[in-house]
Parts: structure tokens; C-alpha cells; sequence
């Protein structure tokens, strides 16, 4: 009978009583806590890091463009919708678009196409409501009735575009043509220009782009 009862006294004393059972729970909860922490920040900095990544690439996509299409600034002017004549380079902060320019260099590899298209395109730049930044360019430098043109994102949450021109004076013009020079017959282009992306989250970003001699 003793024998009996110290089998069964040991047996009860190999299990979990309440107590440890409460404190053991309570350890698991505090460890999974921790390591649900610590997995919510790094998978957090991750996604701000691709953020990040992806901003700088769309910034630096946004001057390459710029890049090829102040480079490459030919004397062409534009006729608008109105059959008004547009410069090769036109600003206005005011306007429709900040910028408008016409360039060459555009690739066609469909030279057979009917009708053809010239390798001259106009390009103009605006920041919508939204503050996104998109690039409009037009199939046909002259802008004829229900002209086809196509928008292109570049960046959001866009403060302000600003841009400075260099004459060949070796003065900085805030607006081209110069304010003393906006009669129908001036047509030169600047040295060379000068661009300033203000963004929301990272500040303001300059580049140069010297124009085609």
C-alpha cells in the first residue's frame, strides 16, 4: 500500500501544476511579442528601403530624360492647336506646361510607316493636380486638331520644377527668352539650362544640361 502511494505521489509530482502553466504561457506570449516586433521593423525598414531604392530610380529616370531631351534642342518651331507659333523653347510658370521644347534624335524604327514620321518631337513638361510630374510628347511637332500625344509619369509628390537659363553673355535668366528679348523674331537657345526638382519627402535636386552648340 506505501508502495502504491509513493508511485502515485511521484507520478503527480512529474506534471505541470497551474501555476507553471500560467508562467510558462505568459514567457511564450513575451518571446512571441518580441519577435513579432522585431520581424514588423525589419520587414518596415525593408519596404523603406525599396521605397527609397525606387524614388532615387525614378529621379534619376526623370534627368535622364531631361538629359536627352534639353541635349538634343533643335530650331524648330511649333505650331499649337489655335495655329499660334510656338518657340523651339518656351517656359511658363503660369501656363499649361512649365516647359516646351522641340528636340531631334527621336527613333523611328518604323520608316516605312504611312504616313512618315518625322525623327523631330515636341515635348513639353507639367505637374498636374496631384503633384505627379509627367512628360507629354506629341507624334507631330505641329499640333494639328486632336493631335495624338502620350504622358509619361515621372515622379510624385512634386513641390515645384524650377528652371535657369545660361545666355551666352555668361548671365543666369530666370524665363526664356529673356525678359528683354520676347519679341516674335528672337530665336536663339541658351548655353545651357539649368534644372531644380523640389520633392516632398527628399528636398531639392539640381542638375545642368548643356544645350547643342
Amino acid at each position: 500500500m506505501k508502495t502504491y502511494c509513493n508511485r502515485v505521489s511521484t507520478a503527480r509530482q512529474t506534471g505541470f501544476t497551474l501555476v507553471e502553466f500560467i508562467v510558462a504561457t505568459a514567457v511564450l506570449a513575451i518571446m512571441s511579442g518580441v519577435a513579432y516586433a522585431g520581424w514588423f521593423n525589419v520587414n518596415r525598414i525593408a519596404n523603406l528601403s525599396q521605397q527609397t531604392v525606387e524614388r532615387y530610380d525614378n529621379l534619376q529616370r526623370t534627368f535622364y530624360w531631361f538629359s536627352q531631351d534639353f541635349e538634343q534642342i533643335v530650331q524648330r518651331d511649333s505650331i499649337d492647336e489655335l495655329g499660334g507659333r510656338r518657340k523651339s523653347l518656351e517656359v511658363s510658370e503660369a501656363g499649361e506646361y512649365l516647359i516646351e521644347v522641340t528636340r531631334g534624335g527621336w527613333a523611328n524604327p518604323a520608316l516605312l510607316q504611312m504616313p512618315p514620321r518625322s525623327d523631330l518631337q515636341r515635348v513639353a513638361y507639367y505637374i498636374d493636380s496631384d503633384n505627379r510630374l509627367l512628360r507629354r510628347y506629341w507624334y507631330h511637332v505641329d499640333h494639328f486638331d486632336g493631335a495624338t500625344f502620350k504622358d509619361r509619369l515621372l515622379l510624385t509628390d512634386m513641390a515645384a520644377l524650377t528652371f535657369r537659363f545660361y545666355d551666352a553673355s555668361g548671365e543666369w535668366q530666370n524665363q526664356w527668352p529673356p525678359e528683354d528679348n520676347i519679341d516674335e523674331d528672337f530665336n536663339l537657345m541658351p548655353l545651357a539650362i539649368e534644372a531644380t526638382v523640389e520633392l516632398e519627402d527628399m528636398g531639392s535636386v539640381r542638375r545642368l544640361f548643356v544645350l547643342p552648340n
